[in-house]
C-alpha cells in the first residue's frame, strides 16, 4: 500500500510538471519559441530587403539562423521538432504568433520612433546650419556694405585731392600769370619815360644841328658880302 502511494504521489508531480511546461520533452518551449521566431522572422526580412543571389542568402542566411539557434540554446533539429509539434496545435501555434506579431510591432514602432528622432535632429541640424549660414551671409554682405562705403569714400577723398591739387596749380599758374603781367606793365611803364627822354634828346640834338647849320650859313653869307 505504502508503494502504491509513492508511485502515486510520483506520478501525479510528473504529470503536474508536465502540465506546468505544456510540451513534451525535446521541444522548445512557447516563451523560448516565442523570441526565437521572432528573432528569425527579423533575419528573413534583413536578408530578403534587398535582391540578392541565392548562394548569398545561403552563406549569409545560415550563419544568421545559426547565430539565433545559439543565443536561443537550441538546434535547428529541436526548431524542426518543435515547429511540428506546435503545427498540430492551432490553438498554442496562434497564441505564439500573437505574441512574436506584438514584439515585432513593438521593435517596428521603437524603430520607427528612433528613425523619426533622428529625422527631426537632421532638420533640426539642417534648420540651424541654414539659419547660421544665413547670418553669415548677411554679416558678409554688411562687410561687403561697409568696404564698398568705405571705398567709395577713400575714392571721393581722392578725388577731392585730385581737385584741391589741380585748383592749387591753377592757382599757382594764375600767380605766376598775374605776376608777369604785373612785371610786364611795370616794365611797359618804365620803358615809357626812357623812350621819351630818348625823343627829347634826339630832338635836342637835331634842334642844335639846326642852329649850327643856321649859324654856319650866316657866317658864310657874311663872307660873301
Amino acid at each position: 500500500m505504502h508503494k502504491y502511494l509513492i508511485l502515486f504521489f510520483s506520478v501525479t508531480l510528473f504529470l503536474c510538471a508536465c502540465k506546468s511546461d505544456g510540451v513534451p520533452k525535446g521541444i522548445i518551449k512557447p516563451n523560448v519559441m516565442t523570441g526565437l521566431l521572432t528573432e528569425i522572422h527579423l533575419i528573413d526580412g534583413s536578408l530578403y530587403k534587398g535582391l540578392q543571389s541565392p548562394d548569398t542568402l545561403y552563406k549569409y542566411g545560415m550563419g544568421n539562423y545559426l547565430a539565433a539557434f545559439e543565443r536561443f540554446h537550441t538546434d535547428s533539429a529541436a526548431f524542426k521538432k518543435s515547429m511540428d509539434y506546435y503545427s498540430t496545435d492551432p490553438e498554442k501555434f496562434s497564441a505564439i504568433y500573437d505574441q512574436v506579431d506584438a514584439r515585432i510591432k513593438t521593435l517596428l514602432d521603437s524603430i520607427n520612433l528612433v528613425q523619426t528622432k533622428i529625422r527631426q535632429a537632421a532638420m533640426k541640424a539642417d534648420s540651424l546650419k541654414a539659419d547660421s549660414v544665413k547670418k553669415a551671409q548677411k554679416k558678409m554682405s554688411k562687410s561687403e556694405l561697409k568696404a564698398d562705403s568705405l571705398k567709395k569714400i577713400t575714392q571721393l577723398k581722392l578725388k577731392a585731392a585730385h581737385t584741391a591739387d589741380s585748383l592749387k596749380k591753377a592757382m599757382r599758374k594764375m600767380a605766376k600769370a598775374q605776376k608777369a603781367d604785373s612785371l610786364k606793365k611795370s616794365m611797359q611803364k618804365m620803358t615809357k619815360p626812357a623812350q621819351k627822354a630818348d625823343s627829347i634828346r634826339k630832338a635836342i640834338r637835331q634842334k642844335r644841328k639846326t642852329i649850327q647849320i643856321a649859324d654856319s650859313l650866316k657866317k658864310l653869307k657874311q663872307k660873301t658880302s
